[in-house]
């Protein structure tokens, strides 16, 4: 019995966090060849976390989770469509239809039972947060600090698993936790070998992360203000880059992504506190 659920957890620590990890790391290595491509990386490491950790993927998509895989496509599409030099505005108008779409079909597989208006209602309110949000850690950032930006959302990420997990749903907690291993494989290729901005992942990011959080609550019923406090903890980081500005150095990235640990980890101690069962979970 002890033997099966040693076996058990290794295979879930390899499908959350070993395998996202070594692929992110391995496909955003060739960003040497072309900046490009090491996008690349960050969409497959979740997509293998996605395949590993959801069983049941179906494609074409059938249910709430396999949408991941559109959001995933529309967030990388996107993300390359804003390196094109287009008008600010035609480029937040088209984000902001994506985003759309994005949470549209997250949520509506769900929320269609109470009506397709509840649906576009949801779908537009959380596609204006995410993109006020993004262009809020988009103007705080630059070359030099977009690693610390970038490494917030797997900050948040990894605070959050255990809360999901624990709160409503195992299987969106270790795709949170897929996704916070692709993004720290992106990272450090990015950082330390391809030697390259982290920015351009961020919008990708945010299409996975906040649709992963509003999931958490559409599908696993965890309070709304836990997910939002999580996903608005952003706003440290954007502080942070504000006061904090790196110079390249290891020390000056850790230093600024301190305040986003220190905050990410106390609301995911009080969330944890507010979610626990009352009876024991032995």
């Amino acid at each position: 019995m002890y033997e099966e659920a040693s076996n058990s957890n290794l295979l879930m620590l390899l499908n959350t966090a070993v395998y996202p990890f070594l692929v992110a790391a391995v496909i955003t290595l060739l960003g040497k060849f072309s900046r490009h491509l090491s996008l690349l990386g960050l969409a497959a490491g979740f997509l293998v976390a996605l395949s590993l950790i959801h069983s049941g993927l179906n494609l074409p998509p059938s249910k709430a989770l396999d949408f991941l895989t559109i959001s995933v496509l529309l967030g990388l599409l996107i993300s390359y469509f804003r390196q094109a030099k287009i008008g600010f505005k035609a480029r937040n108008s088209i984000t902001f239809v994506a985003l759309f779409v994005s949470f549209y079909c997250l949520l509506n597989p769900v929320l269609k039972h109470q009506g397709q208006l509840l649906s576009f209602a949801w779908a537009a309110i959380s596609a204006l947060l995410v993109l006020f949000v993004f262009g809020l850690q988009k103007h705080t950032s630059d070359v030099k600090n977009s690693h610390a930006a970038m490494t917030s959302l797997a900050i948040i990420a990894g605070t959050t698993a255990p809360v999901v997990s624990i709160g409503g749903s195992l299987l969106i907690g270790q795709l949170l936790g897929g996704f916070a291993a692709s993004v720290v494989g992106f990272v450090l290729i990015q950082k330390f070998i391809v030697k390259q901005s982290s920015l351009p992942g961020l919008l990708l990011g945010s299409f996975i992360l906040s649709g992963l959080l509003a999931q958490a609550h559409i599908l696993a019923d965890l309070p709304l203000w836990t997910m939002l406090i999580a996903y608005f903890a952003l706003l440290t980081n954007i502080l942070s880059n504000l006061l904090i500005k790196e110079d390249g150095s290891v020390w000056s990235t850790v230093l600024s992504i301190i305040p986003q640990t220190v905050i990410s980890v106390a609301i995911a101690g009080l969330s944890l506190w507010s979610i626990w069962p009352e009876s024991s979970l032995y």
